[in-house]
């Protein structure tokens, strides 16, 4: 299964599985710094990362779809 796929036939799925991939590289990126992990700031970074994620991948999709639809002219 490509990962289109996933996006196309399973949004939610999708969306967790960045929004999961964003937390463990948030938290490993904290670890790293040597900090304590912030639960707070890791749920924000979280929520803002999923949501410029999914907002740029729609976009992205619509932009695609136009030039496919305008592409005859």
């Amino acid at each position: 299964m490509d990962a289109d796929d996933v996006v196309l036939d399973r949004p939610v799925l999708a969306t967790a599985m960045v929004a999961a991939v964003a937390a463990i590289a948030y938290v490993g990126i904290q670890v790293v710094l040597g900090e304590a992990v912030a639960p707070v700031e890791t749920a924000v970074f979280v929520v803002v990362f999923t949501a410029v994620y999914v907002a740029g991948n729609r976009y992205l999709r619509s932009r695609e779809r136009d030039d496919d639809g305008t592409s005859g002219e």
